[in-house]
């Protein structure tokens, strides 16, 4: 932390974010150097944050920027939940193998039933769940092709 102090002392560097620390380490950093965001995985799926990490942000004026939110694309549609390409690495994923993906299978439905009572599709509702934790959330969706 302490040469990235230096190189926004410098203007070399702007901002200094965080991907993947615990609480502690966010508490750490942030005492040697303001941290303006932490980049983490955080859905509908994954909300075990929720209970150190989003407080200690929160507390510390911290943005949160969440990955993942549309889980990995398994709240991408029905395509995405009934069948993972074997050459996927999500196919590997515990996620979405065995009794896991069965189970995740009906948490999708789920999702799926809520999505048609508010007219829209399952990725719109878990996005918009994500978007809605707070003002400083700026969730990052991303890709697969």
């Amino acid at each position: 932390m302490g040469e990235l102090k230096r190189l926004v002392e410098e203007g070399k560097v702007k901002y200094v974010g965080l991907s993947e620390a615990s609480a502690d380490t966010i508490r750490r950093a942030h005492a040697v150097h303001p941290i303006t965001a932490v980049q983490l995985e955080w859905s509908l799926w994954t909300r075990d944050i929720e209970e150190d990490i989003i407080p200690v942000c929160r507390e510390l004026g911290i943005g949160i920027v969440p990955y993942s939110p549309l889980a990995r694309g398994f709240f991408a549609g029905r395509a995405a939940v009934e069948s993972v390409p074997s050459e996927s690495l999500l196919s590997k994923h515990p996620r979405y193998t065995g009794e896991n993906l069965e189970k995740n299978k009906v948490l999708y439905t789920r999702l799926e039933m809520l999505s048609k009572k508010y007219g829209c599709t399952p990725a719109q509702l878990a996005l918009s769940w994500v978007l809605h934790q707070g003002e400083d959330v700026v969730a990052i969706p991303g890709n697969i092709s």
